[in-house]
């Protein structure tokens, strides 16, 4: 799939469940994620809530679609393998997006 027709999937989730624009925070193995879409990108940022080293960086992006791009920190060669690294796809940041709206 282009990075075109993926992000076209995924205006069309985040339509369906009207959520264009709203930003979405979940958290997954203790760790805090922002998922944002409006119709020019997708994306899924790392909050860094660390208090001691690092502290000066804020996050930093783990996935992100436009109409010409699609970057997934678990598919980087280089980045995959970092401790630091996140391991969900588009899929299933979709639909944890999806799961942690159902209460709204």
């Amino acid at each position: 799939m282009t990075p075109s027709e993926t992000l076209s999937k995924i205006r069309i989730t985040f339509k369906d469940m009207g959520l264009c624009q709203h930003d979405i925070i979940v958290d997954v193995a203790g760790v805090s994620y922002r998922i944002s879409f409006d119709p020019d990108h997708f994306v899924v940022y790392r909050i860094n809530r660390c208090k001691g080293r690092g502290h000066h960086v804020p996050g930093w992006p783990v996935c992100l679609v436009t109409k010409d791009t699609i970057f997934e920190e678990c598919s980087d060669e280089g980045l995959g393998q970092d401790h630091c690294s996140c391991d969900l796809t588009i899929e299933q940041w979709l639909e944890l997006a999806q799961k942690n709206t159902e209460s709204i």
